[in-house]
């Protein structure tokens, strides 16, 4: 019985093992043919890629390059660079050379329009170029009629509570003193007399603090038109140390602030340097009208009219008063006004007008204490234009 037991358990192994080994040959089948396949599918592969290499080669170049285009290796990335790079290169300067010869086009179409000087009329020996002076004051009347800053009002004075309109010509007439002793440019102080209206008509201020602002307003200006910049100390000196630096920090700070650092406006003296070019003023006339033009910044009046306007109402009166048979050229439309026909908002009316103002200001200025002005043109340098006015 036992040898029988043993004889059966053999037999039992046996048949456990042979199965064992079907299983596994059946395993070695199934993987040396998925081997097999997966091979086969590289060969394929491989051999497509010949045939489109081959393919490739009998084509001409211009098909290649467009393939190329097409295709996203990395081994084709650097030559289609290339190509897109002349390409884009060739559109680009298409499209520029198309653009600048439209904006060239307008251009002259506006040019064609803008004649305010004939230039052979214009002397040679002027600093400034004869060519571009059309182009600049043209420029000069679109930023006035455009408003590139706010203007000051013409009767904030109704809004100050503590300062009225006498307080502020002395202060103008101070600082044209002021002025003419660190002899500053003339932009500077009219830069200056802007800023000073400017802040009025929008904030008010105390009577200890408007000489503060004269001279903060002096400092803004000078340092947009100056080379050599004064020191804040020589400010403070000139107010006889009224004030401590720190009040004249503050004080800018605070006037940038309110104006929100807009500070450029074509001033009347830029308008009437292009108009005494063109009525060919010699070195007297060419004063007389600056003198107007600056006595006429300690009348509030100035704030009523346009720059262009003061110049041109400056020019008619020097014109008038030198006896000149064209000075009705000097209210024609084009030289204060983009818009020449009727619908124009100006007139020659508002150039007489101001030079109405200007020479009621003039006339009674020595019954009034403002004389810094007459006394900086009583001088030999200025050849004593303002005299030649209060004499005649």
């Amino acid at each position: 019985m036992k040898n029988k037991n043993k004889e059966q358990i053999f037999n039992g192994d046996s048949t456990i093992n042979t199965n064992k080994s079907s299983k596994i040959n059946r395993i070695n089948k199934t993987q040396i043919s998925f081997r097999v396949e997966s091979q086969n599918l590289k060969i394929d592969r491989i051999d497509k890629k010949d045939i489109n290499i081959e393919n490739k080669e009998n084509l001409n170049i211009k098909e290649l390059n467009l393939k190329m285009n097409q295709s996203h290796t990395s081994r084709d990335r650097p030559i289609n660079k290339l190509d897109r790079v002349s390409e884009i290169k060739e559109k680009e300067s298409i499209i520029v050379n198309k653009s600048q010869s439209q904006i060239i086009n307008k251009y002259k179409k506006k040019e064609k329009k803008i004649k305010f000087f004939d230039i052979s009329k214009i002397k040679d020996n002027i600093q400034i170029p004869k060519e571009y002076i059309n182009k600049i004051y043209y420029n000069l009347l679109k930023e006035e009629d455009e408003g590139i800053n706010p203007k000051p009002k013409y009767n904030y004075m109704k809004e100050q509570k503590e300062i009225n309109e006498k307080m502020r010509s002395i202060l103008i007439d101070w600082l044209i003193d002021v002025h003419h002793k660190f002899r500053f440019s003339d932009e500077t102080l009219f830069m200056t007399v802007f800023i000073i209206d400017r802040y009025l008509s929008v904030n008010q201020i105390t009577k200890l603090k408007l000489q503060l602002l004269g001279i903060t307003s002096l400092l803004i200006a000078c340092k947009h038109e100056e080379i050599d910049l004064p020191k804040i100390d020589d400010f403070i000196y000139i107010t006889d140390n009224a004030y401590v630096k720190d009040e004249v920090i503050r004080m800018e700070n605070y006037v940038l602030k309110v104006l929100n650092f807009e500070l450029l406006y074509p001033s009347p003296i830029k308008f009437y340097e292009y108009l005494s070019i063109y009525f060919n003023f010699d070195k007297k006339m060419h004063l007389m009208g600056k003198y107007l033009m600056e006595s006429f910044l300690v009348d509030i009046k100035c704030t009523k009219y346009k720059p262009s306007i003061i110049s041109c109402a400056c020019c008619y009166i020097v014109l008038k008063f030198f006896k000149f048979k064209n000075y009705q050229e000097s209210y024609d439309k084009k030289f204060y006004s983009l818009v020449t026909d009727d619908n124009s908002k100006y007139s020659e009316h508002d150039i007489k007008d101001c030079a109405r103002d200007i020479c009621l200001f003039v006339d009674n200025i020595n019954k009034t204490k403002f004389l810094a002005c007459q006394k900086k043109y009583s001088k030999p340098e200025l050849e004593k234009v303002s005299i030649l006015i209060m004499t005649n």
